[in-house]
């Protein structure tokens, strides 16, 4: 039962720090990733990358916040936040775009309303 109330809320599904995954990851629900991934991410709702992370993938989502350290293109269809102390070498495909002081960006960004879900090149 409490596992159908949460999901009703919205709440993130979590890749703990010390996790480490490859591959290709589709997700329907909120996603935070705090461990290491590499590969391919694609979802249709929001994705966090967590302070501690390391992310090696081409993401694509609605809203992509992040904390952490990523390389690869990222491309949502409402906003990019790039958080303090965040790091992304690689390009932006985003209406929407957000960058604390203090984040490392290196990589060039396409703002487009309405920017469809594929790949930034």
């Amino acid at each position: 039962m409490a596992a159908k109330e949460s999901r009703r809320r919205g709440e993130a599904t979590v890749f703990a720090s010390g996790s480490t995954f490859k591959g290709i990851l589709q997700f329907a629900r909120p996603l935070k990733i705090q461990g290491k991934y590499e590969g391919e991410i694609k979802g249709t709702e929001s994705l966090e990358i967590g302070p501690q992370a390391k992310v090696q993938a081409h993401i694509e989502a609605t809203h992509v916040v992040v904390f952490g350290h990523v390389t690869g293109n990222i491309v949502a269809s409402e906003k990019v936040e790039l958080r303090q102390g965040a790091t992304l070498i690689g390009n932006i495909r985003s209406p929407k775009l957000e960058i604390d002081d203090g984040v490392i960006f290196e990589g060039q960004c396409e703002m487009k309303l309405n920017a469809p879900l594929d790949k930034a090149s």
